[in-house]
């Protein structure tokens, strides 16, 4: 009984292995971006804010989500900005743990669902 009491106690008490260096490059760069540690916002409800986001003609927020491959890839899409662009995206990539932001032609897409901390962000910058 000692023995298997011995062999639980050492599989309990292992600690996981780390296989990160056995990963594609690519996919260590991944894990390096998204694990990275969350920078302060810049811009706060009471600044001047270099971009604007207009509503919909409905009231509500032009946040909406987009799938790719066949429901597999989600996408979040903001429209209807004005202003710096850049400014946006760097704080939108905080906001968004550090995910992938795309800017197209009259939109901003963000890898991944993120629609409520973009509204709850948005909202909370007076929009």
């Amino acid at each position: 009984m000692s023995g298997k009491k011995q062999i639980i106690n050492q599989l309990i008490g292992r600690k996981p292995l780390e296989r990160y260096w056995k990963l594609a490059p690519q996919a260590q760069l991944k894990r390096a971006q998204y694990s990275k540690s969350p920078e302060p916002l810049v811009y706060k409800k009471d600044q001047e804010i270099p971009f604007k986001i207009f509503r919909s003609e409905n009231g509500n927020l032009p946040i909406y989500r987009k799938y790719f491959s066949g429901r597999e890839n989600p996408r979040t899409v903001i429209r209807k900005i004005e202003g710096d662009i850049d400014a946006f995206t760097n704080e939108l990539r905080k906001v968004c743990s550090n995910a992938d932001v795309h800017q197209k032609i009259g939109r901003v897409e963000v890898s991944g669902s993120h629609i409520e901390s973009v509204r709850k962000w948005l909202l909370g910058l007076g929009f």
